[in-house]
């Protein structure tokens, strides 16, 4: 593949809303691009592999092809997309030997229709026997994709799928809202079904919301599908693209963590540091314009609290900047970004500290700028970070944001909820780094408790989202879903392990795992992943000496670990060796320690927490 190309095609559809022929153009560039990387690599593996999506529906998915293939390469990767033929989604997920499991994909998307999941119940039911035939239907549905699921799971795919689309048309106005057998109550009562019986097995893209956005008469009008099974207006394809990249997103471990911020005309109208307090435009006092950067900010603040870690960089003098934060109708407090560079550098310079500050990649990174000069500064020289273009009228900022689906998420953990309290701690950890002689009494002074026990099902949901969003400290890339992690814990030949840290400033929660197979007298370390907030804090010596005391428990005659480079995982390229691993072979990919060993060469600052 000639980079210069896949960039070309990339730039093309870059466009806030790209056209439908330059999706059909693009997707089949791309699709050409795919097949020569992937027959490249076949001889010559190096590179980002070309990613392998299957889709499969209760309609026609070939110009759902065209959108996801567009889709992966705004985020940058070429893919390989399979369209399974309608009305074949079961038979070709069910059975080993089809064409779909011949494919070998990694993500398979899943896109039921409201016409095949919610038949007629029989006519001239008594409402007593309509709602038990109700039950049962959607029983019978819920059974039908645990089905589909268990057997893409058994194969390594991850899953997308769609919610259920409610009809377009309902006779009997207000009264079908009433009734529980009317198709789109039946729909709902569905779609609440399948999110409770996936348990953190699919990823799920809400396009019933989508179409209730667009309007629900215009996204499903009836003459597509009779013409050609086709769910939705073509039209709308575009619209489509940043749902599916959020849902992207989760299951790729691109996951965006960080939103950094402007200030002036950004989080509030005016400048700061001319207009003053009482100036800026902010609150009922000022208008229109005053309450939606009140609103504006209060939508921040609840991002923050779902745990999207807020950072500002502005060009101001800090002092007067963070000024701007004590107006009685701000939502935010200077506390709560967990990075606060305010200088008169150029915005890319900062952003580059931002990230350096906060150990998160500027992959991780989304930046909201006003200025539109800023923000074309920031994507040329930082083409990794996600630019949102606001506009100028703060009554739009909160949509303008949210179309990215950036920060979507599938469910939230406690870890979330206390995210920003823990990039808090790690400030107040890092001013004690500087204050400290050395580095052994800065670790010292965090007085770390933890511990490193196995893992139960309570902790399967942060378990599967270290999965997903950890890159920097994860050996090997491989990523377990949870349903992976949930047979881990049952099967007696592995150990999955889990670390809870906190010093004095935080609880941290669980901010480590490990995943270890024991095969023939060998403990393998299949997976380890570690937090970025707790770097440089030697948990993983913690970790690995409770690992040691379990196989010096069982008699296990080695500990073998493998590291297999990535893109973003050259931070641990050094870990075996520092904890004392010798190599297994000439490229540095496998490595041993005999478990008998003392562990005197393992610095660990950290004390076992006293568990209830």
């Amino acid at each position: 593949m000639h980079p210069a190309d896949f960039a070309r095609l990339r730039e093309r559809l870059a466009a806030p809303r790209p056209t439908l022929p330059d999706l059909s153009s693009c997707a089949a560039a791309l699709t050409s691009l795919a097949q020569l990387e992937a027959a490249r690599q076949q001889s010559e593996p190096t590179g980002a592999p070309v990613r392998r999506i299957a889709i499969a529906g209760d309609c026609s998915v070939q110009l759902l092809a065209q959108a996801v293939i567009c889709a992966v390469a705004q985020e940058g990767e070429l893919a390989q997309v399979h369209a399974v033929p309608y009305e074949e989604m079961q038979q070709q997920c069910l059975e080993p030997n089809s064409a779909l499991h011949a494919f070998r994909p990694d993500t398979v998307l899943l896109v039921p229709d409201w016409r095949t999941a919610t038949p007629p119940l029989p006519a001239g039911s008594s409402t007593q026997m309509a709602d038990k035939d109700l039950q049962e239907q959607v029983q019978e549905q819920v059974q039908r994709y645990a089905r589909i699921w268990d057997a893409l799971l058994a194969r390594g795919c991850h899953i997308i799928q769609h919610l259920l689309v409610p009809a377009p048309h309902q006779p009997g106005g207000v009264a079908q809202r009433r009734d529980p057998t009317s198709v789109n109550r039946r729909v709902d009562a569905l779609n609440a079904a399948l999110l409770q019986a996936s348990a953190g097995r699919v990823t799920w893209i809400e396009a019933d919301s989508l179409a209730t956005q667009l309007g629900l008469e215009a996204w499903s009008s009836p003459r597509f599908w009779y013409a050609g099974r086709i769910s939705f207006d073509p039209r709308f394809l575009p619209d489509y693209l940043p749902w599916f990249r959020g849902a992207w997103r989760l299951v790729s471990g691109r996951v965006k963590k960080l939103l950094v911020l402007d200030l002036d005309d950004t989080l509030w109208g005016g400048t700061i540091g001319d207009d003053g307090l009482d100036g800026i435009a902010l609150g009922p006092g000022h208008g229109g314009r005053g309450e939606a950067f009140a609103a504006w900010q209060q939508h921040l603040a609840q991002l923050a609290a779902r745990g999207v870690v807020l950072a500002v960089c502005s060009k101001n003098d800090e002092e007067i900047a963070a000024a701007g934060f004590a107006h009685p109708c701000a939502a935010l407090h200077r506390g709560d970004f967990a990075a606060f560079v305010c200088n008169w550098h150029d915005k890319a310079r900062n952003l580059r500290r931002v990230a350096a500050e906060l150990n998160l990649g500027l992959d991780a990174m989304v930046f909201v700028d006003d200025n539109p000069a800023e923000r074309a500064l920031v994507m040329q020289a930082l083409p990794e970070v996600s630019v949102v273009d606001i506009g100028t009228d703060p009554a739009q900022f909160i949509a303008r944001l949210e179309a990215g689906h950036w920060f979507d998420l599938q469910h939230t953990t406690s870890e979330d909820t206390g995210r920003t309290q823990a990039y808090a701690a790690r400030n107040q950890a890092q001013q004690a780094l500087e204050q400290s002689v050395d580095m052994a009494a800065y670790l010292a002074g965090l007085q770390m408790t933890a511990s490193a026990v196995p893992a139960g099902p309570a902790d399967l949901p942060r378990l599967a989202q270290m999965e997903l969003k950890t890159n920097q400290f994860n050996l090997t890339g491989r990523r377990f879903s949870q349903p992976q992690l949930a047979l881990a814990l049952e099967d007696p030949t592995r150990l999955v392990l889990a670390l809870h840290l906190d010093d004095r400033f935080a609880d941290h929660g669980l901010v480590s795992s490990l995943v270890a197979v024991r095969e023939q007298g060998v403990l393998r370390i299949d997976s380890w992943l570690l937090s970025c907030r707790v770097f440089g804090r030697t948990a993983e010596a913690f970790m690995f000496a409770e690992l040691v005391r379990i196989a010096r428990a069982t008699g296990a005659s080695a500990i073998q670990g493998e590291y297999i480079a990535t893109a973003r995982n050259g931070v641990v390229a050094d870990l075996y060796p520092r904890l004392g691993f010798k190599p297994s072979d000439s490229v540095g990919r496998l490595w041993h320690r005999d478990p008998t060993l003392p562990l005197d060469d393992l610095a660990c600052s950290i004390t076992h927490r006293q568990l209830p």
